[in-house]
């Protein structure tokens, strides 16, 4: 590389970086009351008091304080006040904590902040979405550590063939072939329940303060029940807390005269009256502390994930849980009430001109939509429910709409025949998750001046939901319409605004390369717009621009719907017309047009000059700096490029827009330009089904992709832009080929087909069903889908007194659902199934599918999907019959008896055989939650640094692009916070580079918290939560503790089971490594199993004459060696061999390599058979001579036969040279740690 490129690549990765801002970290002593141990903090500049003050109430020295202010100078703080900002605080100043007078707001919050805490992490909690949410395992999985961090020097060289016994680990006694359980989804040492501190603590029933005690200050009281069986009444007042007179039958709140106690929080006061509760709670906050810190920690700018099976949740007698929302929101729960697009809005507006002030509004961004997510979740939930009286009753059920905690909620179908010509209900479903994608990309562009409402999706019982933010004076009087851009009656009148017109055109316009077409109305009168003309620009009554509608930001795929939307003789037409084209695949057209006009354009410069100069692209606007940066890439030659006259391309000079209002029945001028605008969206449809969906094949083929579950598969359709419709041609391209390696993938798109079919038919049965049927059709469901191989004629549990006619769900069977299922996989994905297709799905994968899809919470049960056995039968027949011969013995003995008593006393023990008829039953189902598409921000900022840091650490650039990654997770963790996917990949990405420099403390703690992070917000079973583990044992191993490293890729596989189930090329990835961890601690039999469940699916899916297959029996030839089976491993050896030299040559090094051990394997069992056959001769000798004295043949423990040592280590190293070390040479042979 020459020192101009290295300087070009420089220049590249630094204008990708955005300004950086170099900040001096404050680190502050807080001086406590009372004489405590001061408490050392580390602040930036730019915290504001109060969140310095959050970080105090949660350590846990501090923990008991929540009402105070901090002084600096004796002089009180500003909560809201920058730490910069304070007059004279340097980097190491003193803060004084002071205690504060409390306001009953203060002491609800104290109280309900010490509920939380005598909760422990995962305190079970009815009043939640769902059970279990944002749980994480890592410190179960954990376990008691007794292994060290070594450093790399310090590490020793292993003794490979030692007497010492084999150290226990995670694999000992494991039958690695056995397929994961259910049943074990929770490990078996995670501690939900944290130490009892109290018995109860609840709101006394003397409550609400006396008028004349409030004038004495008291604010509230409480009643308290002790581990002491005691039951003390407190007062809470503007002081603090103390032990009052009362009694549940009389009222007396003058202080204690038997229990003189009083304390300013709640926590000493409880430690001086209680001696159980001070030792319990020091118990409990070891408990606490015994978690990592983002265990602990709640998830407040993200969904919170909730596992698909959980354990039978534990339902504790708490007398103060129905006072939460009193404690959380005040009396009249106005506290709770918020202006919630004000407030986005006005974040919105906030200034951004430079880092910290944008990453501040990006945290606001992020925090207030993560609270309207949850408020309207819970709110659609109440809709749903029937508990929120609609604004228009009178209307059909389908049309109403709703306002709850000052949030829009109306229903996801056609209540009003808006898309009555494109589909009705199903076109009406499609758009509303359309609309949600259009208010992603208009967050993403964040364009000044324009504003979209907070949006939340919520999938409910069957029920589509859609929650909005209120736009301000949107229910005004109809003769006063605030639409002043679009159409609000399908083109009858149209407005264009020309303020609103001009908005759009300065930032939106140009990044979706919307075309400014004219539209015309009904009264011929024309308007000029660059959206469709369905989209609404709105000005509300706060002045704001509001963009409404937005599910026609990107155009029609008019391909696919002049093709499915129409009636065949074999296939139905398709059940709507909203088939757009994503916004991935109209960038992906734009530049594929680019791309092929730069080369036409330097083609022709070339031709007209006569020359082969190479052409530079030049843009002088701030918007073509992307253009050209793609166009040089694609024609520049660098080299030399500095003393060539290159040639100049303007890439202003290309024009490609796309018109988002053509085959829509919009009325257009007819004319050449209206042909070029179809053309171009005509050619973007063909770009997509020609082009794209058949490129993605040959991913899948490379391994560029390889998706494990369904939603893997989705975003990996949709980063490239193909919509899911597309999964039958995708399956067919796939069968086309004939390719095993990626038959995996075709079997993924068709249960993934089948997933979103069967998804739809129960969320049709659910949506009729009350809620106390809502079990009995999930289990009726379930057992026709997936349990028809034990029961092929399950019967549905019913209500008393009803029949199966009296509820459709009822009258499904496995035959006829199996025939609905098909219907739709053909309507929706134009895909005629197998007949045997559902039967060929793994069941546990399946039903972790649709669970999640629907938001279904079972419980954690091995369910039985097969028949039973033979021999199972049998012993199911005679347990029966015991069973009977036992009662008719019972009966004559009864016969003969007299008493009642007695023949009570006769039949105690008599169990009747219990054994289920179906797979599921509706005692199965735990819970049904919500599933919700929200569209949540991005930190623009946060994800460029962290690309730039990428690339600069490809280009060599280690350390710039180590420091990038730093600032990347800095911006991540202000921006979204500890507890995000994307903060997640942040701290994956920086462990692995760590890794790799050897930084093994670093490497490991950025692990678990990637770890954490992924358990808590996208599931403890999801595939990047599976990859974080198996990343994390890599790094324990590489840093000397390889019987932790196997807990945690034991841990991984497990899940890596339920998900995928054996034979996913990935998983000889995992196994392999399981293989070298377990070698390093001499379980050679253990470590083989994995090498050659590794190479058995290698070889299933490349097959034999594959490179990596013949790696893979090199490898297994190395641990048979190792184990001492020495024919198994010339058997390998000689396969590797064979494959390595046809597919690479004599000359390769892989070639010689295996050829050596070929040949060494060789002489070895040469040498062993005349060794065999001398013993053999001696025996027959013996029998007939004199006995003497024969060496006994060598007992079966591991050898290494007449192989020399140093090749030995060299076969065992995979290395060519072998190194020796002082201390080495002993009767054992020994192998570095790896």
């Amino acid at each position: 590389m020459t020192d101009v490129q290295e300087k070009e690549q420089q220049v590249t990765v630094e204008e990708q970086v955005p300004e950086q801002v170099v900040e001096e970290t404050y680190q502050l002593t807080v001086k406590l009351p009372g004489g405590g141990e001061d408490i050392k903090i580390i602040a930036s500049p730019r915290e504001n008091i109060q969140d310095i003050k959050q970080s105090i109430m949660e350590s846990p020295d501090t923990c008991a304080n929540s009402c105070f202010y901090l002084a600096y100078k004796g002089a009180r703080v500003n909560d809201y006040l920058e730490l910069g900002e304070i007059e004279g605080i340097t980097t190491e100043s003193e803060l004084e904590l002071v205690e504060d007078n409390y306001t009953e707001r203060d002491v609800r919050l104290h109280i309900s902040r010490l509920r939380d805490l005598l909760g422990g992490p995962y305190k079970p909690n009815p009043s939640t979405i769902g059970i279990d949410p944002a749980i994480s395992f890592l410190t179960a999985v954990t376990g008691e550590i007794d292994e060290e961090i070594v450093a790399e020097e310090d590490k020793k060289i292993d003794d490979l063939f030692s007497d010492e016994p084999i150290p226990e680990h995670a694999f000992t006694n494991v039958n690695i072939e056995e397929r994961a359980k259910l049943s074990k989804l929770v490990p078996s040492n995670f501690q939900r329940v944290a130490p009892e501190c109290i018995k109860s603590l609840a709101l006394s029933g003397w409550n609400p303060v006396p008028h004349r005690q409030k004038l004495k200050g008291d604010l509230l009281y409480l009643a308290v029940t002790t581990l002491e069986n005691e039951i003390i009444h407190i007062t809470a007042s503007t002081k603090g807390f103390f032990v009052n007179n009362s009694s549940n039958n009389k009222f007396d709140p003058a202080p204690s005269h038997t229990k003189r106690a009083s304390a300013h929080s709640l926590i000493t006061l409880l430690q001086k009256i209680s001696p159980l509760f001070q030792k319990k709670f020091l118990e409990l906050q070891d408990f606490i502390t015994h978690h990592h810190m983002l265990e602990v920690l709640p998830v407040n700018t993200y969904y919170p994930n909730h596992p698909w099976a959980v354990e039978a949740p534990q339902h504790l007698f708490d007398p103060s849980r129905p006072c939460e929302t009193y404690l959380n929101a005040g009396a009249d729960a106005v506290e709770s009430l918020r202006d919630w697009n004000d407030e986005l809005q006005s974040h919105r507006e906030l200034p951004k001109t430079d880092l910290q002030e944008r990453v501040l509004r990006e945290r606001l961004i992020t925090k207030v939509q993560a609270e309207f997510t949850e408020a309207a979740v819970r709110g659609a939930m109440a809709v749903a429910n029937g508990s929120v009286i609609p604004l228009n009753p009178l209307e059909p059920e389908e049309s109403h709409m709703y306002i709850y905690n000052n949030i829009f909620f109306s229903k996801g179908n056609d209540g009003r025949g808006t898309f009555e010509q494109l589909g009705a209900d199903e076109a009406a479903h499609v758009a509303t998750s359309k609309d949600l994608e259009g208010v992603k990309i208009l967050n993403s562009i964040d364009s000044e001046g324009l504003y979209t409402l907070a949006s939340v999706i919520v999938d409910y019982k069957g029920e589509r939901i859609v929650a909005q933010s209120i736009v301000p004076g949107i229910f005004r009087r109809q003769d006063e319409n605030s639409i002043i851009y679009g159409s609000v009656d399908n083109g009858v009148q149209i407005s264009s605004d020309a303020g609103f017109h001009k908005s759009l055109g300065k930032d939106v316009a140009k990044s979706l390369h919307l075309a400014e077409h004219t539209v015309i109305d009904d009264s011929k009168t024309e308007s000029k717009l660059y959206t469709s003309q369905e989209t609404k620009g709105l000005l509300g009554a706060d002045g704001r621009r509001y963009m409404l509608d937005l599910y026609r930001l990107n155009p029609v795929d008019i391909e696919f719907q002049e093709k499915e939307c129409v009636e065949k003789d074999d296939m139905p037409a398709y059940p709507h017309k909203m088939t757009l084209l994503r916004p991935e695949l109209m960038s992906l057209f734009w530049e594929h047009k680019f791309r092929q006009w730069v080369k036409a354009k330097t083609e022709q410069i070339k031709k007209e000059r006569g020359d082969a100069k190479p052409a530079a692209v030049e843009d002088k606007t701030e918007e073509g700096e992307a253009k050209a940066e793609e166009a040089e890439n694609t024609v520049a030659n660098k080299e030399g490029a500095e003393e060539e006259e290159e040639i100049k391309i303007d890439v202003n000079e290309f024009k490609l827009n796309f018109n988002t209002d053509v085959f829509t029945g919009a009325k257009q001028p007819e004319g050449e330009q209206l042909k070029q605008d179809e053309q171009v969206i005509r050619d973007a449809s063909k770009f997509l089904a020609e082009e794209i969906v058949p490129s993605i094949v040959l991913d899948f083929a490379s391994y560029s992709i390889s998706p494990l579950d369904g939603d893997a598969l989705t975003k990996a359709m949709h980063r490239r832009g193909i919509n899911m419709r597309y999964l039958g041609k995708l399956t067919e391209l796939i069968a086309i080929s004939k390719d095993k390696r990626i038959e995996h993938v075709r079997q993924l798109a068709i249960q993934e087909m089948i997933m979103r079919a069967s998804k739809r038919l129960l969320r049709k049965f659910l949506s009729k069903c009350p809620v106390e049927h809502t079990s009995l059709c999930i289990s009726h469901f379930f057992n026709c889908l997936l349990g028809a191989g034990f029961n092929a004629k399950p019967s549905p549990v019913l209500p008393e007194g009803t029949n199966r006619n009296d509820f459709e769900w009822a009258q499904i069977t496995p035959a006829g659902l199996k025939t609905l299922v098909a219907q739709q996989v053909l309507l929706r994905f134009r895909y005629k199934l197998e007949d045997d297709a559902i039967e060929k799905l793994s069941f546990i994968p399946t039903l972790r599918e649709l669970c999640i899809r629907v938001g279904v919470q079972i419980s954690t049960k091995d369910y039985r999907a097969e028949p039973y056995t033979e021999e199972e039968r049998a012993a199911n027949l005679a347990e029966d019959a015991a069973y009977q011969t036992a009662i008719d013995r019972k009966k004559q003995e009864q016969s003969s008896s007299r008493g009642k008593k007695n023949k009570k006393h006769q039949q105690d023990g008599l169990k009747r055989p219990v054994r289920r008829t179906t797979t599921f039953i509706p005692e199965d189902i735990y819970n049904v939650m919500p599933t919700v598409k929200q569209a949540s921000s991005r930190s623009m900022f946060a994800e460029e640094t962290f690309e730039a840091g990428k690339m600069s650490i490809a280009q060599g650039h280690r350390q710039l692009g180590l420091e990038l990654l730093l600032e990347s997770l800095s911006l991540h963790e202000q921006t979204y916070g500890f507890l995000h996917p994307e903060t997640s990949k942040c701290y994956a990405t920086l462990a692995m580079i760590y890794h790799h420099s050897e930084d093994r403390e670093s490497a490991l703690d950025l692990q678990r918290k990637a770890v954490i992070s992924a358990e808590r917000t996208c599931g403890i079973d999801h595939p990047e939560t599976i990859h974080h583990y198996l990343n994390l044992g890599l790094f324990e191993h590489a840093a000397g503790r390889t019987k932790l490293a196997l807990r945690y890729i034991r841990h991984a596989l497990y899940y890596w089971d339920l998900l995928v189930g054996p034979g996913h090329p990935d998983s000889s990835t995992a196994d392999n490594n399981a293989g070298v961890m377990l070698q390093s601690l001499r379980d050679y039999a253990t470590s083989t199993k994995f090498f050659e469940r590794a190479c058995a699916t290698t070889e299933e899916v490349l097959g034999k004459d594959h490179v990596l297959t013949a790696t893979g029996y090199h490898v297994l030839a190395r641990s048979y060696t190792l184990e001492g089976n020495f024919p198994k491993a010339l058997a390998a050896e000689r396969i590797a061999f064979d494959v390595f030299e046809k597919k690479l040559g004599p000359e390769d090094a892989r070639t010689k390599d295996s050829d050596l051990w070929l040949k060494e394997l060789t002489t070895n069992a040469v040498i062993v058979a005349q060794r065999a056959l001398e013993e053999k001769n001696n025996a027959a000798l013996n029998s007939t001579a004199t006995p003497v004295s024969v060496p006994e043949p060598a007992q079966p423990k591991p050898q290494v036969g007449e192989l020399p040592i140093d090749q030995v280590l060299q076969f065992i190293n995979g290395d060519s040279s072998s190194k020796s070390k002082k201390g080495a040479q002993k009767k054992s042979q020994k192998k570095q740690r790896k």
